[in-house]
């Protein structure tokens, strides 16, 4: 017998630009890979850092590059996007609830979670995403974990999760790879860059940064659970 697999895509990092020439065509080739998903996705995740620089025109070419996904595309707040008001929302995918965070501060690289509005959009035995730019856990990455949530919010965060066994992922970018680790009981994803990619360097003080493939993240929900897939993104085809 089959079963229904209801599929949510992450895409995150594109820090669009206008004046260059990889970063408007490498947020393309993501979009087509995802319209190339089968089921198609009920819903598409951006994780931040949208725009380069939070210019509006960054973001109005972005909006044009996401255009041709045909699904609600779930967009919040990185650190570069300077999007003003804070971007926080409860939006619904094929049955997962999910849980938009917005952890930017203006003027700041590092993030601030609100555990408490968090708290608030949880609904008992509803399976639950919760979505944010910033990773609530340590990646052992120096420059990256300089620039994260502070540690008493990711505890905070923890106590949260372990009393809400409906949370089946929290899901961020930020750090420009995939990385994964458990908090509070619960797996965490980090979603790599569609553009550029982080070093995998674990005593690097300051950037630096890798030529590594773009991916994005697939997160298959079976009905009984979540599985997290990472799809390369590549101009090559077999």
């Amino acid at each position: 017998m089959s079963r229904r697999v209801i599929l949510l895509a992450q895409i995150s990092d594109p820090h669009l630009r206008l004046d260059d020439d990889t970063s408007q065509p490498a947020l393309a080739a993501a979009v087509a890979r995802v319209l190339e998903l089968r089921p198609a996705p009920a819903a598409v995740l951006v994780t931040g850092d949208i725009a380069n620089s939070g210019d509006p025109a960054e973001h109005a070419r972005a909006d044009e590059l996401l255009a041709p996904l045909p699904m609600p595309v779930l967009k919040l707040a990185g650190n570069h996007d300077l999007l003003g008001a804070p971007l926080q929302y409860v939006a619904e995918a094929g049955g997962l609830r999910i849980v938009v965070c917005d952890t930017s501060q203006p003027g700041r690289d590092d993030g601030v979670l609100d555990v408490e509005w968090v708290a608030a959009q949880l609904v008992p035995d509803v399976p639950t995403v919760i979505a944010m730019h910033h990773p609530p856990v340590a990646i052992g990455l120096p420059w990256l974990d300089e620039i994260g949530l502070p540690a008493d919010q990711s505890a905070a965060l923890g106590a949260l999760l372990e009393r809400s066994p409906q949370v089946k992922r929290v899901v961020a970018g930020h750090v420009h790879r995939a990385v994964t680790a458990v908090l509070g009981g619960c797996a965490v994803v980090t979603c790599a860059s569609t553009n550029i990619q982080a070093a995998l360097d674990f005593e690097a003080t300051e950037m630096v940064l890798a030529a590594e493939p773009p991916s994005f993240l697939v997160h298959a929900w079976l009905g009984a659970g979540l599985v997290t897939h990472v799809q390369q993104v590549s101009t090559k085809r077999l």
